[in-house]
């Protein structure tokens, strides 16, 4: 999903959460994280591009399944449900369901906005497919 839906979904999310909880802290965390879980681009990036940064090859790659290999460590359902299971048995900061919902709202676009085959965001299913770009996502 493009970076500028990430944008408009995340700060939707989070303007609802505010006028809902009336928190700062609550919208901003799912507002930056909405945006942010997409960090874990870069690793694909730096693994084949090597370290020297060109931010509009970075986007042009990422919007258009050009890594040869998709990791997303972040990207995962086993990770959301870990993550989960941590915030539903803690004691839940603002900042912290926050950051669980942003992941949450980011995580079910990306699944349904995307080339996606049904189980493109688990991670077991990308390396079991080697995180071949070409066998995860429904693309070429």
């Amino acid at each position: 999903m493009k970076l500028t839906s990430h944008i408009a979904i995340s700060f939707s999310v989070s303007l609802g959460l505010y006028l809902i909880f009336h928190s700062y802290l609550l919208a901003l965390s799912s507002f930056i994280y909405g945006i942010f879980i997409d960090l874990d681009h870069f690793f694909e990036y730096f693994k084949e591009c090597g370290f020297n940064l060109n931010v509009k090859k970075f986007f042009q790659l990422g919007e258009n399944y050009g890594f040869k290999k998709t990791f997303l460590f972040l990207h995962s359902w086993e990770i959301f449900l870990l993550f989960s299971a941590v915030v539903f048995v803690s004691s839940v900061s603002e900042i912290l369901f926050g950051v669980f919902i942003g992941y949450a709202f980011h995580l079910i676009f990306d699944q349904f906005g995307n080339l996606s085959k049904p189980l493109s965001y688990f991670f077991i299913y990308r390396w079991k497919n080697d995180f071949l770009t070409e066998k995860i996502w429904r693309i070429g």
